[in-house]
């Protein structure tokens, strides 16, 4: 029977599948997908083998509470290694093989003493690489476990010396790099031959004012020889997501170019190694790709790119420099090759759905979409939910500004519904038709409530100057489009109730929410989800200066940036505040801390203010913990009540 409502505990004990991983034959793919139990309090998390050409999948590993089984790859088309961490074991996670075709149990293939990750495996060089922990000064990872035991045994005291605001002690898995504080980041990375190129962030103690990270090349021997070549050190901006070419091992890698700036432009530019040349494609598209990959020929690069509140793919012609859109819905990730074929591999996710695997074939357009796993397609059937609209108004600017609106599923004609009103986090971000198990759209829909999701200026997909926009704006042209945005929902939609709205945010939304309380009384209630108390006081707290420094113009501490700061600083405003809210923060929310939270709830209390704090000590930024994200839902659908 199907139920009518999508309720919180539906959402965090449904399957969560990740990406898919095709072997080098395109046959078979594999993917990982962790499972909630709420009455065990446990999470497992198992791997999943998808027959690509009878399109049909079936579990890989036996799944069992409070085990791991993470990061997948093919060694072979018949065998994949993953990451097992095991029920309550003292030895670090470890890498184990299983026969997608055998009956035997996976067999263990590392015995390494210290944590590692972003394992990266070349197939035809039989190549694995990995990064780790580790000392500078010792030669090899037990000499760093038996360092650790030494440092821990010798130490009596529990305090933490800085000599720098940000810190990163580790080098390259089993080879130390000559790149001194080279901590690099191996998701990023990708093979051609025994050469790896991957991205790195050198170590320095303008780090946490700096954005900048560069790509490197590494030729591995099987020795250990070698040292990382970089290609774009010379730009002071961030820069990811590097794919070789098939053939001729050019580079082609996603490039911002302003300083300090983590919401910059992605532009993609082609590195030719033998020439030591760099080339821009597509300068003139007004979008900020997130994925790359090479044609089999190199004459196109398909290109995940974020436009009008989805998450596209693209094709790129390489010598004409034409942009094809792919798909037009959803969110896509993790694209991928299946074999030698004109087809492609990824996810696709929606408002309705989580990530589910498709293929494209490229010469007729047609999508194709794969089966779930057999807990994910009973956990889908537990409910139904309303497909999700969209309208455009005109904001501040005179610019068209882009909004969803989520209704209950099976609505009652002629009743009017309370209004939730999302303000998203960035503020360089984008609500998107896109899948969340913490800022859920359909959730807080199904608690009854009509969402109504805008995307003000400084949200992304919507060109760079849109983005731009809320530069030292903070609360000006993105509060007229959520106050605007508003109103012509309410004006257009005649179910919805005006005399009922809340309004919830998270990070930047958070402080949206803080700005809101000080600035108008339309709302009958607010939650504030890690939000600012007070810019000048984030800024000497946050671990990341550049973010500020770019939004409000520099330091708190320079003269004109602190007028800035001030003019929008929420706690400025707090003499007006008035409205019911409800405080969230974590404990271990670096980036916005703690005490932001508190102040916000202290100026609520003093004023006597009806408000409530909800304080997760062991959580960041995100409330992660599934038993945390039931109690952050029914806390927030509680208040909003």
């Amino acid at each position: 029977m199907t139920a009518t409502t999508f309720s919180p505990d539906l959402l965090v004990t449904l399957p969560r599948p990740g990406g898919v991983q095709p072997n080098p034959s395109g046959n078979y793919a594999v993917y990982a997908e962790s499972q909630y139990n709420a009455q065990e309090n446990e999470t497992h998390r198992s791997l999943y083998l998808l027959n690509v050409e009878t399109s049909t999948v079936q579990a890989l590993t036996t799944p069992v509470l409070g085990e791991t089984h993470s990061e997948p790859f093919f060694l072979d088309d018949r065998h994949v290694a993953f990451l097992w961490k095991k029920k309550d074991a003292q030895d670090v996670t470890q890498l184990y093989v299983v026969d997608i075709h055998g009956q035997q149990e996976p067999y263990a293939l590392s015995d390494f003493p210290v944590a590692f990750g972003d394992v990266k495996y070349n197939t035809e060089q039989q190549l694995l690489v990995f990064s780790s922990m580790v000392y500078p000064d010792v030669a090899t990872l037990q000499e760093t476990k038996d360092k650790d035991e030494k440092t821990k045994e010798a130490k009596k005291d529990t305090a933490m010396v800085f000599d720098s605001l940000m810190i990163s002690v580790s080098t390259f898995g089993g080879w130390a790099l000559s790149t001194e504080g080279c901590s690099p980041q191996l998701a990023q990375g990708h093979w051609f031959g025994s050469e790896l190129a991957f991205v790195s962030k050198i170590t320095s103690r303008d780090n946490a004012w700096q954005t900048s990270q560069h790509i490197y090349t590494l030729s591995l021997q099987k020795d250990g020889s070698g040292a990382p070549v970089p290609v774009n050190d010379d730009i002071p901006a961030a820069s990811s997501g590097p794919v070789y070419a098939p053939k001729s091992g050019r580079l082609a890698y996603l490039q911002m170019k302003v300083p300090q700036y983590e919401a910059d432009r992605n532009r993609i530019v082609i590195y030719d190694q033998l020439t030591k040349t760099r080339v821009e494609v597509a300068k003139d598209w007004d979008r900020s790709p997130s994925e790359l990959i090479f044609s089999d020929d190199e004459s196109v690069l398909y290109v995940v790119a974020e436009e009008m509140g989805r998450v596209k793919l693209f094709a790129i012609d390489l010598t004409t420099e034409a942009i094809t859109t792919l798909t037009n819905d959803h969110a896509v990730s993790g694209v991928s090759f299946i074999g030698n074929t004109n087809s492609l591999l990824f996810t696709v996710a929606s408002m309705n759905h989580p990530h589910i695997a498709h293929s494209l074939t490229l010469a007729t357009g047609h999508l194709h979409q794969h089966p779930v796993s057999d807990a994910l397609k009973a956990g889908l059937e537990a409910f139904s939910l309303a497909k999700p609209e969209e309208f455009t108004f005109t904001g501040a600017l005179g610019d068209s500004v882009h909004s969803w609106l989520v209704k209950p599923h099976a609505m009652q004609p002629n009743k009017k519904y309370p209004v939730a009103i999302y303000s998203h986090g960035g503020p360089q971000g984008a609500w998107n038709d896109n899948w969340s198990t913490r800022w859920n759209y359909q959730v807080i829909a199904n608690a009854g409530y009509v969402v109504v999701a805008i995307n003000p200026h400084g949200s992304t997909g919507y060109g760079q100057a849109f983005c731009d926009a809320i530069e030292k704006n903070w609360f000006t042209h993105p509060y007229e489009d959520m106050m605007t945005g508003l109103d012509v929902a309410l004006e257009r939609y005649s179910y919805l109730d005006g005399d009922n709205v809340v309004a919830l945010g998270a990070s930047y939304g958070g402080t949206m929410i803080n700005y809101m309380n000080g600035n108008t009384d339309r709302f009958k209630a607010l939650v504030s989800h890690d939000g600012i108390f007070s810019t000048v006081n984030a800024y000497y707290t946050t671990d990341e200066l550049y973010f500020p420094e770019r939004e409000f113009g520099g330091p708190a501490y320079d003269p004109e940036a602190r007028k800035i700061y001030e003019k929008f600083s929420p706690s400025n405003f707090v003499q007006n505040w008035k409205t019911p809210t409800l405080v969230i923060h974590g404990g271990k929310d670096y980036r916005l801390v703690d005490g932001e939270g508190f102040a916000v709830f202290t100026a609520l209390q003093r004023q006597g203010v009806p408000s409530r704090l909800v304080y997760f000590e062991n959580e960041n930024h995100w409330v992660l913990n599934p038993a945390n994200s039931l109690k952050w839902h029914r806390e927030v659908d509680s208040s909003s009540s």
